[in-house]
Parts: C-alpha cells; structure tokens; sequence
C-alpha cells in the first residue's frame, strides 16, 4: 500500500476529512491536488486566491521549500494557509472554522 505520509491511513483521513468540509462551503470552488507552477497544491479556491496546504512534521518547523512556496504564491496574490495534518486530525471543527473566516475576511477577486 502507498502511504503519502508519515501518518499513513491517517493522513488520508484528514486530507478526505477535510476536502469534505472545503466541498460544503457555499459559493467557493476548491480543487484538490491542483497544479501550480512546477509544483501541486493541497486544496485552492482560485476566486478567492487562497491555497490550504496540510503538512507533515513537527508544528513550528516549516521546511525552506514550503517558505519559497508561499511567497511564490504571494506574489501571484494568493493567501496561504498552512496547518499541521496533526492538528487538523484533532481538531478538524477549528482548522474549518479559520478558512471560513479567510474567506468571510477576503474579498473575492473579480475576473
């Protein structure tokens, strides 16, 4: 069996955990391992320009690679949200309600 994290099947539940809860979200479109750039993004709403990004590791230590990522993503103007697949498996209710509030805060972009 392929595991796509340290956290195995777990990890798999809080990615397909969380794409449920983005899917509910009214008037947003979020689209999963979407390609950006030479790389792929965990979830984004291109309207609203925000990336979610769920991460491996230990909370606090954020690898240069996700730093030169982010800012690649700011300067196109996107807004990066990064959480801790650790986190998001405890406290799912807590990671929903911050993107929400991103996207109540953001105004949407006009195309």
């Amino acid at each position: 069996m392929k595991r796509t994290s340290g956290f195995g099947r777990n990890a798999n539940d809080v990615e397909a955990r969380l794409w449920a809860k983005l899917r509910e979200i009214e008037g947003c479109e979020f689209h999963r391992k979407a390609p950006f750039k030479s790389f792929i993004l965990d979830y984004v709403e291109h309207e609203a320009l925000l990336v979610i990004e769920l991460d491996d590791g230990e909370p606090g230590r954020v690898p240069p690679r996700n730093l030169a990522r982010d800012h690649m993503l700011a300067e196109a103007g996107y807004t990066v949200l990064r959480f801790w697949k650790s986190e998001a498996a405890r406290d799912l209710s807590s990671v929903t309600a911050a993107i929400r509030q991103v996207l109540e805060d953001r105004p949407v972009q006009e195309q």
